[in-house]
């Protein structure tokens, strides 16, 4: 059964005259005698009374006249639904966020995508730092909000929200607390208080390579698997740790972020896979682009 079988038997079932309704049609009447008949045929109905002088609807016919428009108009906004979901402006998009911090601009994101592209879903899943790279390498994620050192070029690309400052992150009574600045050496003899490995190897090895540019081996003591943790750590005495000041706001004034000079800002960025084949990113990543103040880079 196909629409083209259905509408004829609308226009015929309303003009009950094969050549007013062929000609409706812009078909010959042999042509639409022979699709109603195959509609009939392949329903297993008799829909129409059928003489030389007259056309009438059998009972089968008037019921299913009536449920017609309702078939048509479900199909026609059937089509036009797949028709959007191929052109991308209907679907799903999945963005991977880090699931310990507030990101405002993942919520900024999200606000104007349902304001201009209301038929794409945006989702966020939230993971580990090592975690969220890993997933979007592996093709589980459309795209990332990341933060810390640009993904590899060749198989991703990003655009950059904004940089953030790292701080280290003191004790409110530690001595390094008064001072308006720190540079990486300064910190050469304190305990550090570092992300896990596990959770996120790329902060992990910020710290290292930090401490290495400023000529010695952070002393270790203990290691978190979230920033909240890590800044109780922190906050306890434990020790000192350096993060980015965008998530000073999680300390509850109980720790003390001071800039790091001398040290690179962190890039928070929206990062995805050159071959995602999704055809609604490229939506998300328009739109990203417009906010990011980069164009159409």
């Amino acid at each position: 059964m196909t629409l083209n079988q259905l509408e004829s038997f609308v226009v015929l079932a309303q003009r009950l005259n094969f050549t007013q309704a062929a000609d409706d049609l812009f078909i010959s009447q042999p042509a639409l005698s022979r699709m109603i008949s195959a509609l009939e045929q392949e329903l297993g109905l008799k829909l129409f009374y059928r003489s030389s002088r007259s056309v009438s609807l059998t009972p089968a016919g008037r019921a299913f006249a009536q449920e017609c428009p309702h078939i048509l108009d479900n199909c026609r906004a059937g089509v036009d639904a797949a028709l959007l979901a191929q052109q991308g402006y209907r679907g799903d998009v999945t963005v991977g966020i880090l699931r310990d911090t507030f990101d405002a601009s993942a919520v900024r994101i999200h606000q104007r995508m349902a304001e201009e592209y209301p038929k794409i879903h945006l989702t966020f899943q939230e993971y580990s730092h090592s975690d969220l790279v890993r997933s979007l390498l592996a093709g589980e994620l459309d795209a990332i909000i990341n933060t810390g050192e640009a993904l590899s070029p060749e198989d991703t690309d990003s655009i950059i929200l904004r940089r953030d400052r790292q701080c280290a992150v003191v004790p409110t009574g530690s001595p390094l607390a008064r001072m308006r600045s720190l540079r990486m050496e300064d910190l050469r003899d304190e305990n550090f208080v570092v992300m896990s490995r596990t959770s996120s190897l790329p902060g992990y090895g910020l710290v290292w390579k930090m401490a290495a540019d400023a000529g010695f081996m952070p002393k270790v003591v203990a290691e978190a698997n979230y920033v909240p943790s890590l800044l109780m750590l922190v906050a306890c005495g434990v020790g000192v740790s350096t993060l980015t000041d965008n998530l000073e706001y999680l300390s509850q004034e109980m720790v003390s972020f001071i800039p790091l000079v001398g040290v690179p800002l962190s890039c928070h960025s929206f990062a995805w896979s050159r071959d995602n084949q999704n055809p609604s990113l490229p939506f998300l990543l328009e739109l990203v682009r417009r906010m990011a103040g980069q164009g159409g880079r």
